[in-house]
């Protein structure tokens, strides 16, 4: 699933290509939205918003939200360019004079008035978005230092919107070892020093996956590592999916786990367990 780093540069390549121009031809062909071509047509695209793994584009008195769940893509070509073929099903297409604006695969498509949207359902749940450069650190802060999170193992607490917005399952991994933290260890027993350490590394390392486009190691080291001759894949991260390998670090073996399905990926010796 697409994490906040890559919805909210896909928003910025939306707002670049479409935001201040005049809808000219657009194409609703998914249920949810079929037959409403007329709350877009002729109308000015007034903003383009990520919120979190949400997508909100203010079209003259509407809201196309939009959330690309684990399959949803959003593209953006010139109108002069060739599309490009795919197996992939056409949600939304919105045009115009330069640009068209396309949404694959995505099922979780609805129209909103503007006043709705701090009341949907998804929205209404969110902690601050890290990914957001609006958010400040105080913010942040804020919520690690909540005592209704406190009980809870971080390793489960960065996966629950409500904590923090926007992230996922390789921001999990990467953001607990920049702040040096066993992903076992509960919230309310992180030490002041260590309160601020995540909170820093939370907005830092996502904030460095949406500038890097998802990778999250230092850029000398990640150039360092693509001349070594490592894939993209292989080089992008300190901890994800590096299960076995040496950490980059310490040069222990990263080790790996699974949490409800999902991958965990972390350094015994840069992450211990005691404070």
């Amino acid at each position: 699933m697409p994490e906040g780093p890559e919805i909210h540069r896909a928003a910025n390549n939306i707002r670049n290509a479409i935001e201040g121009q005049i809808i000219t031809h657009v194409e609703c062909p998914y249920a949810t939205i079929r037959g409403q071509e007329h709350r877009f047509l002729g109308k000015e695209v007034i903003r383009v918003k990520a919120r979190s793994k949400a997508m909100l584009i203010h079209i003259g008195d509407d809201v196309l939200y939009s959330h690309n769940q684990l399959y949803g893509r959003w593209t953006v070509r010139k109108v002069s360019s060739k599309e490009r073929k795919t197996n992939r099903s056409l949600r939304i297409k919105l045009q115009t004079e330069t640009h068209i604006a396309c949404l694959w695969s995505a099922t979780d498509i609805e129209l909103l008035e503007p006043w709705e949207i701090e009341q949907h359902p998804y929205i209404a749940r969110l902690g601050p978005d890290v990914a957001d450069e609006d958010v400040e650190l105080s913010s942040v802060l804020e919520q690690v230092k909540n005592k209704k999170f406190g009980g809870r193992q971080l390793c489960h607490l960065l996966l629950d919107q409500s904590f923090l917005a926007g992230v996922g399952n390789y921001l999990r991994s990467e953001i607990l070892f920049h702040a040096g933290l066993n992903p076992t260890r509960k919230l309310n027993s992180l030490t002041s020093e260590e309160q601020l350490q995540f909170a820093e590394s939370a907005i830092s390392t996502t904030r460095l996956a949406y500038v890097q486009r998802g990778v999250t190691v230092d850029k000398d080291l990640y150039d360092l590592l693509r001349e070594q001759g490592m894939s993209r894949g292989q080089a992008r991260h300190y901890v994800f999916t590096r299960d076995g390998l040496n950490c980059h670090q310490c040069q222990r073996l990263i080790s790996h786990t699974r949490l409800s399905g999902r991958r965990l990926d972390y350094c015994q010796s840069c992450q211990p367990l005691s404070s």
